[in-house]
């Protein structure tokens, strides 16, 4: 695998009973309560498709993402020409990329080693840290956010450091409203993120 290839994986940073949310007046949840409840998940996973283009560069293909704590687990396999491979990344912020045979391919360490790891490649920085609450459909805690609902009370936008996520359609997983399509855009990339199946 190419260090270029490695670094889309970082990017590419589940099953849900399919009900589509209801549209009516006043029927969104309570965001507030929502969100306290999943930051108290000791842990959650999440599996579907991602899609991500950057200029002329990008690519698609099948993504597993469980989160063990502070500890993330990817597992990733078809995007880009490449087969199956694992991303762990763990509270120390040690970032390891393995092979399907097990073989390390890239390993970076530091607070920032996922940042820096995709500035390196790319030119730009991938908010790894921040996408593990987007993906829930929850602001990064840590930073002030912009939040936007549609009529009904649903979330629609959430913006944070310079990044848009949308959200077009929630369902439910163990009587919580989980986002079922995500997307990211930044000036320099978009990454789409459909999630098959949610795991809480």
């Amino acid at each position: 695998m190419s260090v270029a290839r490695a670094g889309w994986l970082i990017i590419l940073v589940s099953l849900a009973g399919c009900v589509s949310r209801p549209v009516v007046p006043g029927a969104g949840p309570d965001w507030v309560q929502r969100a306290e409840n999943l930051l108290q998940l000791p842990g959650w996973e999440a599996s579907g498709r991602i899609a991500v283009k950057s200029g002329k560069q990008g690519g698609q293909g099948n993504i597993r993402w469980i989160q063990d704590g502070v500890n993330v687990h990817i597992g990733l396999h078809g995007p880009f020409g490449v087969g199956a491979y694992q991303i762990d990344w763990n509270g120390d912020d040690d970032l390891v990329v393995t092979g399907k045979a097990g073989a390390v391919t890239l390993s970076y360490a530091g607070s920032d080693a996922v940042e820096r790891f995709m500035t390196d490649q790319f030119g730009w920085s991938f908010p790894a840290r921040s996408t593990r609450y987007w993906i829930l459909g929850i602001a990064d805690p840590r930073f002030t956010s912009r939040v936007e609902y549609d009529a009904d009370g649903w979330l629609v936008t959430l913006a944070q450091n310079g990044w848009v996520v949308s959200y077009d359609r929630f369902v439910t997983e163990q009587g919580r409203w989980m986002p079922h399509k995500i997307v990211m855009r930044h000036e320099r990339a978009r990454v789409r993120l459909i999630v098959d199946q949610w795991r809480l």
